[in-house]
């Protein structure tokens, strides 16, 4: 599976000379079936993958998994590029090291945060979600390799997801334009003026609202004393 760590890889590799004219090489699917297990694209769809990357100006597949010196004689290839660390591969403790010794390698910086293990493991890990996804995509269970019954669960846990994101909306919408307006009217009914629990700006106003009435009936008390 061609990513992101591998266009670094490639780009280090033009980067490192003026007019570098880059080989990319890429291993049968046979191969690396054998060697690194079941893989995700086919080595054709590898290889176009490989050859669409703008630091490529050559790819050659199938590439043998461990190159000699003769093959790169033989396609004119001056030096191979990897990250410098051991490549073991059964009683070869670094299948890179005649190359290293031949002074024909040179090591890039390999990318941590990316690998194909980890893209796998990332679509095992929501295996139920991605296979969701592709049914309601138009794929049959056939295509996916489920069972009727793994399919028809997968249709159920759909629908119960479906009907509990609706009732989550209805709540939410409800405690939006219900709950939080009548909440607020029941504390300012409930709370008494001289609650600690009250707010400044409340009592404050309630005040101002007293000093207004007694000034009020003060004037209604002098009126009538007037008038008499």
């Amino acid at each position: 599976m061609f990513h992101f760590g591998h266009a670094r890889y490639i780009m280090q590799a033009k980067n490192m000379f003026p007019n570098t004219y880059v080989i990319a090489g890429v291993s049968a699917g046979s191969t690396t079936l054998e060697l690194k297990g079941q893989t995700v694209m086919t080595e054709e769809e590898r290889c176009e993958s490989v050859r669409q990357c703008r630091y490529v100006d050559e790819v050659i597949c199938p590439a043998p998994w461990c190159v000699s010196i003769e093959f790169l004689k033989e396609h004119n290839i001056d030096f191979v590029v990897q990250n410098d660390a051991p490549y073991p591969m059964g009683d070869n403790p670094d299948i890179y090291k005649p190359i290293k010794d031949a002074g024909m390698f040179l090591p890039v910086i390999r990318t941590n945060s990316v690998s194909t293990s980890d893209y796998i493991t990332r679509i095992i890990a929501e295996y139920d979600r991605y296979l969701q996804r592709n049914l309601e995509r138009g794929y049959s269970r056939h295509d996916l390799g489920i069972t009727f019954l793994k399919e028809k669960r997968l249709e159920v846990q759909r629908k119960v997801e479906g009907v509990q994101k609706t009732i989550n909306g209805y709540i939410a919408d409800f405690i939006e334009y219900f709950y939080e307006p009548i909440s607020h009217r029941i504390v300012d009914f409930i709370s008494p003026h001289n609650s600690p629990q009250h707010s400044p700006a409340t009592s404050d106003l309630s005040d101002q609202e007293e000093e207004e009435e007694e000034s009020e009936v003060e004037s209604r008390s002098k009126k009538q004393k007037s008038d008499d």
